[in-house]
């Protein structure tokens, strides 16, 4: 049995009292990418965590986005957070 999956998936959910939490999975060229969000509920800015899961290593990065969402780009050797 083969189960096809989508090059990328998106979940959301609202923590009563603390805010919104978020999780972006995506695959490009053979790399899996997954960036956590985080709005507190009186907050402006999203808290972004990424990990980067390459052949053979996992690399992480922290970021901070102000006016849009969090953009994970594991594209080269380090993974690199946008917004």
């Amino acid at each position: 049995m083969f189960l096809i999956c989508p090059a990328s998936a998106q979940v959301e959910v609202t923590v009563p009292g603390q805010g919104r939490v978020g999780t972006t999975v995506k695959v490009e060229n053979g790399v899996l990418g997954i960036t956590n969000t985080f709005l507190r509920q009186r907050a402006f800015a999203k808290e972004c965590v990424g990990a980067c899961f390459y052949a053979n290593s996992t690399k992480t990065k922290t970021w901070v986005c102000r006016d849009s969402d969090c953009n994970l780009d594991c594209s080269g050797r380090e993974p690199v957070g946008g917004c």
